[in-house]
Parts: C-alpha cells; sequence; structure tokens
C-alpha cells in the first residue's frame, strides 16, 4: 500500500476518532507533526519527536492527547502492533507533561502507553531490533469505558 494510500486511512481514522470524541462532549484539536510544515516535521524527525499524539482532547477539567492507530490490528492473530519508540515517547509524554496519552485503534479499542508495554510481547525483530510491542486486543478497553457514552441529546438539536 502506497504512503498516501496510508495516509488517506489514518486521516480517515483520525477524522473518526474525533467525531466519537466530540459526540461525548470533549472538544478535539489537531496536534502533532501534521500541523508543522515538512521542514519542521523533518527537524523533530531527526531528533526522534516523531511520535507526537496526533490529537489533543479536552472538557471541564481534563485535559487528554489521543494517537490514532488504525492500521495497527491483525483480524488474524487479535493483536495489536505498536512501535516501541511510540510507547517510550508516550511513556516520556506523560511523564514530562501529566497529559494521559492514549492510543486508539481502528476497532475503536483504546490502551495506554503503559498497559501496552507491561501486556505487550516484543514482536519479531526487524533490522536487528524488536521493533514493536504486541499486545491482544482482548485487554483493550471500549472506547465508551475510557471516554464516556454519547450525547444523544446534543446530536439531535
Amino acid at each position: 500500500m502506497s504512503f498516501a494510500a496510508r495516509l488517506a486511512l489514518g486521516d480517515e481514522h483520525e477524522h473518526r476518532v474525533r467525531y466519537e470524541l466530540e459526540a461525548r462532549g470533549w472538544e478535539v484539536t489537531p496536534w502533532g507533526q501534521a500541523i508543522l510544515p515538512e521542514q519542521s516535521r523533518r527537524v523533530l524527525r531527526a531528533f526522534r519527536f516523531r511520535h507526537f499524539p496526533d490529537l489533543l482532547a479536552t472538557r471541564p477539567g481534563e485535559c487528554i492527547a489521543i494517537d490514532a492507530k488504525d492500521r495497527m490490528r491483525s483480524s488474524g492473530t487479535g493483536r495489536y502492533a505498536v512501535a516501541r519508540e511510540c510507547v517510550s515517547f508516550g511513556l516520556q509524554f506523560v511523564a514530562a507533561f501529566g497529559i494521559p496519552v492514549y492510543y486508539v485503534f481502528g476497532n475503536l479499542g483504546t490502551l495506554c502507553p503503559t498497559e501496552v508495554m507491561s501486556y505487550g510481547r516484543i514482536g519479531p525483530r526487524a533490522s536487528g531490533s524488536g521493533a514493536y510491542y504486541l499486545v491482544s486486543d482482548r485487554i483493550a478497553h471500549h472506547f465508551e469505558d475510557v471516554f464516556g457514552q454519547p450525547d444523544h441529546r446534543s446530536a439531535a438539536a
């Protein structure tokens, strides 16, 4: 699959996650590298800051970061694959800023970096390194359990 096709799928999933969060009363703002000019993205990647979350969601008294990961679930094995560098960055992000990070997968299963690292297994070694954590989709939280139920009253208004 081409980069453009993967990007289109990722953007579609990100929009879906945004819609689902907004239906639950969250105000959602695009964030991360996608909103930066190309030169800034190149520089950040050189400093290993390429795994910023995609969205920032807030509601009174709460602020969270969302990393939408559409193509990271294998239907054959029932596992999600999350890059170890991404998990490492997520842990550092939470420690530095105190803002929770959530990975939201294509089936809307939700995990945080500590869960992926704790319950995931290091995947097959690609290029001599275990590039991914593989974690069972059975331990993922339901989207509603993490972010709340949709407010159907506001959707009807």
